[in-house]
C-alpha cells in the first residue's frame, strides 16, 4: 500500500508540473496502469507445466496430474491458472464469494463491464431453481412438438441418405427448443430472433478478442468506440424490441401477479412469466433489460447443450452397436407409458419415462466423461488468501481450477476403480457407454452416476454451490433429442456405408484454451426411416 501510494503521489506531481502534454486523462490512464501494477498477484512457487503445443490437452492435463496428484500445480494460460489436488474439492467447493469468487472470474473471461456478459441476474437464477426446474413435466408434451418441428424444419425431407454439417443445424434445434420455453411462439420460431441469440455468443467473443488488443488499463477508454461493442449492444436493443409487445402481454393478462404455467399452451412462453415474477417493480416494465436476461440465458444454455449433444451423436454414429439396445429400452418405456394418443398426435414421453431410460442416460453421461465441455472444472478466484490442505498458501487473486479431465479418467478415482466396477467393465481410458447403467444395477448404486448427478468425481456440470443449475433442463432436452433421432432417423458417419462406424473415424474434438469442442465442420449422414 505504501508503493502504491508513493508511485500515484510521483505521478501526480508530474501530471501537474510543467508538462503541458500530460492531460488529466493522461494522468487518469497512468494512474490505472499503475494500480493494476500493483494489484498483480504475487509470483506462485508452485511446478509449472509447459505446453507441447499452442494449446493444453488431454495429455498434458493427464501427465500433470498423475506428475502432482497432491500438489497444486500452474498452467501458463493468461491470466495462469492452479490447477488444485483432488484432495481439495470438498474443502473449496462451498466457499463463500468473498474467498473464491466464480462471479469475479467470468466477469474477467468475458470482460463483462464492456460486453455485458459475465453474471446470470439473481432473477433468472431464481426462476430455473425455483419454477424451470420444478414444472418440467408440465412443458415436456410441447417440447416434443417442437423437436419434430425443429427436425422436420432444419433437417428437411432426407428421403434418402443425406449429407449434412451437424453442429450449425443441432445448435438451431437447441435455439428453437430453448427459445419455445424462454419466449414461447410465435417469436420462438423467427428466424431473426434465433439468428441473434446464436450469434450474440460468437459476437461476444469476438468483442472480447478486439478488447485483448489493447492494454487493459486502456480498455475502458477505447471500448465504447470498438464495432464489436456497438454490435452486441445493438443485439441486445434489437432484442428489447422483438420481446417488447411479449412482456407487455404478459404483464396485462396476469396483473403482474400469480404467473402460472398456461397449460393450453404446453408452458411455451413460461419462462418470461416466471422471470418477471422475480424482477423488481422497474425492470419487470422494462423490455431492454429482459431482453439482456434473455440472451444472456441463451448464452449459457444453447451452445453448450448443442455440443454436448452433437458429441453423443457422433459417439452412437462411430458405435453402432449402440443403437439397438437404446432404441429397444425407448420402445419400451413408450410401449409402457404412452397409450394415451390423441388423434393426429404421437406418443410423448413424460417426466417419469425419461427416468426409466437409463441406458440413454448412461450413453450421456459416458460421451460427456471422454468429450467435457472442458479439461477442467470450478473455475474460481481467489478473493482472500486462501489456506489448503496441502499446506500451501494461494494469495488474492489467484486463478484455481480441479483437473476434471484427469479425474474422470483415472483408473484411481474410486467411480472408475476396478474394485467398485463389475468385472466386465471397460478401463476408464475406454469409451462404454453402459458404464453408468451397469453401476447402476449393482445394490446400493440405484439412484447413484446419473447424468445430472453431481460429485468430486463427476465435475462437467460443476460440484457446489455454482453448480449447474439448468442441467436437469439440459438432460431433458438432450434426451429427447436422442429419442426423436434415434425413433424416426437413420444415421451414419459419412461415406460409412456399410454401417460399422469406427472410433477413429469419429471427428475429433478441437481443444484451445482448457475448452474441448466439436469439429463445426463435421459432417454425417441422415436418413428418415420409413
Amino acid at each position: 500500500m505504501v508503493l502504491k501510494s508513493a508511485l500515484l503521489a510521483e505521478v501526480k506531481a508530474f501530471a501537474l508540473g510543467p508538462h503541458a502534454f500530460l492531460s488529466a486523462a493522461a494522468f487518469l490512464v497512468v494512474a490505472y496502469f499503475i494500480g493494476y501494477l500493483i494489484k498483480r498477484p504475487p509470483g506462485l512457487n508452485l511446478p509449472v507445466i509447459d505446453r507441447k503445443g499452442t494449446t493444453y490437452g488431454p495429455k498434458d492435463l493427464l501427465e500433470a496430474s498423475r506428475k502432482y496428484p497432491d500438489t497444486p500445480y500452474v498452467l501458463q494460460t493468461s491470466p495462469p491458472l492452479v490447477v488444485l489436488p483432488p484432495s481439495t474439492i470438498e474443502e473449496v467447493r462451498n466457499l463463500p464469494e468473498n474467498q473464491v469468487s466464480f462471479i469475479k472470474d467470468v466477469r474477467r473471461m468475458f470482460a463483462a463491464e464492456h460486453t455485458g456478459i459475465g453474471e446470470v441476474p439473481a432473477e433468472l437464477i431464481k426462476a430455473i431453481k425455483f419454477d424451470l426446474n420444478r414444472n418440467l413435466a408440465s412443458i415436456l408434451d410441447g417440447l416434443q412438438e417442437e423437436i419434430r418441428y425443429a427436425f422436420n424444419k432444419e433437417f428437411g425431407p432426407c428421403e434418402d441418405w443425406t449429407t449434412i454439417k451437424l453442429f450449425g443445424k443441432l445448435t438451431r434445434v437447441v435455439a428453437l427448443l430453448s427459445s419455445f420455453v424462454f419466449v414461447g411462439r410465435p417469436l420462438s420460431r423467427e428466424g431473426e430472433w434465433l439468428d441473434l441469440i446464436i450469434t450474440y455468443t460468437t459476437s461476444v467473443l469476438a468483442a472480447r478478442n478486439a478488447l485483448l488488443n489493447y492494454p487493459m488499463f486502456v480498455r475502458p477508454f477505447i471500448a465504447p468506440f470498438l464495432k464489436e461493442i456497438k454490435k452486441i449492444k445493438n443485439y441486445r436493443t434489437r432484442g428489447g424490441e422483438l420481446l417488447d409487445p411479449i412482456v407487455k402481454a404478459r404483464l396485462v393478462r396476469k396483473n403482474n401477479e400469480n404467473f402460472q404455467i398456461d397449460d393450453s399452451q404446453s408452458g411455451q412462453g413460461a419462462f418470461i412469466s416466471w422471470a418477471i415474477r422475480h424482477m423488481g417493480d422497474k425492470d419487470r416494465v422494462d423490455p431492454l433489460v429482459l431482453a439482456t436476461q434473455q440472451i444472456v440465458l441463451s448464452f449459457a444454455a444453447i451452445h453448450t447443450t448443442s455440443m454436448a449433444a452433437w458429441h453423443a451423436i457422433f459417439d452412437l454414429a462411430c458405435r453402432p452397436e449402440y443403437i439397438q439396445p437404446l432404441r429397444d429400452e425407448i420402445n419400451k418405456v413408450i410401449t409402457e407409458d404412452c397409450q394415451d394418443v390423441e388423434e393426429e398426435s404421437f406418443p410423448k414421453l413424460k417426466k417419469g419415462s425419461l427416468t426409466k431410460l437409463q441406458k440413454l442416460d448412461s450413453f450421456l453421461k459416458e460421451s460427456q466423461r471422454l468429450s467435457p465441455p472442458g479439461l477442467t472444472s470450478n473455475t474460481r478466484v481467489t478473493t482472500a488468501p486462501l489456506s489448503l490442505s496441502t499446506g500451501h498458501t494461494l494469495p488474492k487473486g489467484t486463478r484455481i481450477c480441479f483437473p476434471s479431465y484427469a479425474i474422470h479418467t483415472s483408473p484411481l478415482s474410486t467411480t472408475f476403480s476396478p474394485s467398485y466396477n463389475p468385472p466386465s467393465a471397460k478401463p476408464p481410458s475406454e469409451f462404454d457407454g453402459f458404464r453408468f447403467y451397469n453401476l447402476r444395477t449393482m445394490e446400493g448404486k440405484e439412484n447413484l452416476h446419473q447424468f445430472t448427478t453431481t460429485s468430486t468425481e463427476s465435475l462437467n456440470f460443476g460440484h457446489g454451490n455454482h453448480a449447474c443449475a439448468g442441467r436437469f433442463f439440459a438432460s431433458d432436452e438432450m434426451k429427447l433429442i436422442l429419442v426423436e433421432l434415434l425413433r424416426n432417423w437413420d444415421f451414419r458417419l459419412k461415406g460409412n456405408v456399410n454401417g460399422i462406424g469406427g472410433e477413429d473415424k469419429r471427428p475429433q474434438n478441437l481443444f484451445g484454451d482448457l475448452v474441448v469442442l466439436p469439429d463445426p465442420r463435421a459432417e454425417i449422414e441422415l436418413r428418415r426411416k420409413v
